[in-house]
């Protein structure tokens, strides 16, 4: 079997362009005659494998996505393909909600991070699933996991649902791994082989990265110990740091200015365990500024990012940016329903005179009131690509009025039109990019902003967090720290003992 002759472990502190020099490899492996198809990239998310890939296409436009570069992709959907599954043989919506029933649960679900995995939600399938992407025994990770969930039921479903699969012969996103793992025959054998964000990666996840690396040439691990959030959910730094390899630190950020450097160095420092590294800031100095309350950031002009440590913590800026008439996007939602936002302007531009699709007509429509159009059977006919006027609509398809939209459009809820009306007074652009996120620290891994707003509070599980491990609660910090761009704007604790050390 073909060893790995060279092994280089690449170190990216935040904004240095970890990326950009993964890619520049991928230019250089395919420069010098490394066919694509003989080049790994393995992403811990969909959307890094896909930019990567795209971005190669970019540099090389004669070569095919679909055919020559197969091997761009998440490490489940690598597994998806060696081993031929199709949905069909994966844990859908409906059969969660079978075994659910059968089993006497509540289980939610949402769509995973491919579009053939759907995730569960309930306590004791995510500790379950956390067991098995770690490697640990049953009993040991319930006895270490802190559920309140007597033993007796937890392994009831641990088993109910193992036999569900087996009876029905499906699989859950962990089974694909550890499915690949016992045929390694299966995997590419490949020559350059690059694996991005390995901070995040599971112990399971590792042991297929170590089967890959026997079949490939030439090795590159790429992440950031210190922006490792995920040990809750199983990943394993240690792993990362532990893998030898040729040490490359990328030692230019092209984001964090000097003042916020400074600050978030001092909290790296504070992590026990860690490859140690030197990285400088921009030349600009930046700001960082301190508060007692959010309401006195003015956060109305430029682009912010607004972090909290826990979801719960944004729902008070939340209602206070609506109450300011201010758009915002939370989660990748807007604080207003884009098709709501998407009728106003329509209707707006309807009555100035000017045409708009039918597909923003058949939009419109479903907020006008009953006294405002005629029967919808009206719309039968409408042509989504077509232009309508205002005129025209009354005509022939069953418009019965040209009133303003917050008179016309009137099955958008009181509370929106009010909050809509506030943000068209301060002449914010309500169909552009909200310039507000708003984000949990983790959901905001890899993103940025020329000002952020960092919530200082902890939640009591971070608090005792803080405590045990103080590890973990520093790289969340760091990571916060160091999305902003220009400045920082820190919001003090309510309670100090809750809080995060600065």
């Amino acid at each position: 079997m073909q060893k790995t002759s060279t092994k280089t472990k690449v170190f990216g502190p935040p904004g240095s362009g970890k990326t950009t020099y993964l890619l520049n490899i991928v230019e250089q492996e395919l420069q010098q005659g490394t066919h694509p198809t003989k080049i790994g990239y393995f992403a811990f998310t969909r959307k890094a494998a896909t930019e990567a890939r795209e971005r190669a296409l970019t540099k090389f436009p004669a070569l095919s996505a679909q055919h020559d570069f197969p091997w761009f992709r998440t490490l489940h959907s690598l597994a998806y393909q060696c081993l031929g599954t199709q949905r069909k043989d994966m844990m859908q919506a409906e059969n969660f909600q079978e075994f659910a029933n059968e089993a006497g649960l509540e289980i939610k679900v949402s769509s995973g991070e491919e579009d053939f995995i759907v995730n569960s939600d309930h306590p004791i399938l995510n500790e379950i699933n956390i067991a098995r992407i770690k490697g640990e025994d049953l009993r040991y990770h319930y006895d270490h996991s802190g559920i309140t969930i007597e033993w007796y039921h937890f392994e009831y479903v641990e088993r109910a649902y193992r036999q569900y699969k087996a009876r029905t012969g499906l699989m859950d996103f962990t089974d694909l791994l550890e499915g690949l793992i016992e045929v390694p025959a299966r995997l590419p054998s490949l020559d350059a082989l690059i694996i991005d964000e390995a901070q995040d990666l599971s112990r399971l996840q590792w042991r297929l990265v170590e089967e890959l690396t026997k079949r490939a040439s030439r090795l590159y691990l790429a992440g950031d110990d210190d922006q490792a959030l995920y040990s809750w959910a199983g990943a394993d730094v240690e792993s990362f740091l532990r893998h030898d390899g040729n040490i490359i630190i990328l030692d230019q950020s092209y984001r964090v200015p000097a003042k916020i450097h400074h600050l978030a160095n001092n909290v790296v420092q504070r992590i026990r365990h860690r490859q140690s590294k030197q990285w400088k800031p921009r030349e600009e100095t930046g700001s960082v500024m301190n508060y007692n309350q959010f309401e006195h950031v003015d956060v109305s002009q430029g682009e912010w990012l607004i972090l909290a440590a826990t979801n719960y913590m944004l729902n008070d800026i939340h209602h206070w940016l609506v109450s300011q008439g201010l758009l915002f996007e939370r989660h990748g939602s807007r604080s207003v329903p884009e098709s709501v936002l998407q009728a106003v302007v329509a209707w707006e531009q309807l009555r100035k005179g000017n045409p708009v699709t039918g597909t923003m007509v058949r939009t419109i429509y479903k907020y006008l009131g009953s006294n405002a159009k005629a029967s919808s059977k009206h719309l039968l006919t409408l042509q989504n690509d077509n232009l309508y006027t205002l005129d025209h609509l009354k005509q022939h398809f069953g418009l019965l009025t040209d009133a303003i939209w917050h008179t016309a459009l009137v099955k958008i809820a009181e509370d929106k039109r009010r909050y809509i009306i506030a943000m068209l007074r301060r002449g914010i652009k309500v169909t552009g990019r909200p310039s507000i996120r708003l984000s949990t620290i983790h959901g905001a891994k890899g993103g940025e902003a020329d000002n952020v707003l960092l919530l200082t509070d902890l939640s009591t599980k971070f608090s005792l967090e803080q405590a045990r491990n103080p590890d973990n609660i520093n790289r969340i910090l760091y990571v916060a720290l160091t999305r902003a761009r220009k400045s920082l704007h820190l919001v003090l604790p309510k309670n100090a003992q809750k809080s995060f050390l600065l």
